[in-house]
């Protein structure tokens, strides 16, 4: 039942945090990534990410993730960015150029970027050439993609690593 709880969560806020690029170009310093250097914590107090105040958030999205979990395991969620591949936007050399995706995901307390030698080999075949990172010491449940290349990646997979109940006293699930 708490499981359930926790991917209705992850679902909703999967599907708030995740933005596609390049819609509404204004200056570089929107890609996630960057805007970790404006914000201590993306969430500001009325429930407004960071990402909204450059992007229009409003591009559906296709999220799979697994019905439960076992503590301390691996699991992958993989969100589908599907959007109209001939839009292109401004590059850093002035030309026009394919866009960029990426996007901030909120874990619920605990939940958070498996290491990197938990992590499948299939997955990271999967993810090559993509950098997903905490987004601060901080917030490691909150996890940081972009800006890469629209066109191959166009599926994204955050491998994420359960929290264990018995290390940690405040993990319920």
């Amino acid at each position: 039942m708490a499981t359930n709880k926790f991917f209705k969560s992850l679902l909703f806020t999967l599907t708030i945090a995740i933005s596609l690029f390049g819609f509404c170009i204004e200056n570089s310093l929107a890609y996630p990534v960057f805007a970790q250097q404006g914000y201590s914590n993306p969430r500001a107090a009325n429930g407004k990410l960071a990402c909204a105040n450059c992007h229009l958030n409003q591009k559906a999205i296709e999220i799979e993730a697994p019905q439960a979990v076992l503590p301390n395991s691996v699991f992958e969620v993989e969100v589908k960015v599907a959007y109209d591949t001939s839009r292109q936007q401004i590059g850093a050399n002035g030309q026009k150029a394919d866009l960029n995706v990426g996007g901030i995901v909120i874990l619920p307390k605990g939940f958070k970027l498996a290491p990197k030698n938990q992590i499948p080999a299939e997955v990271k075949e999967k993810n090559k050439g993509v950098f997903i990172s905490p987004y601060s010491t901080e917030f490691d449940n909150i996890l940081v993609v972009g800006p890469i290349a629209g066109k191959k990646h166009q599926e994204l997979i955050f491998p994420i690593v359960a929290p264990d109940p018995e290390k940690s006293s405040d993990v319920k699930y």
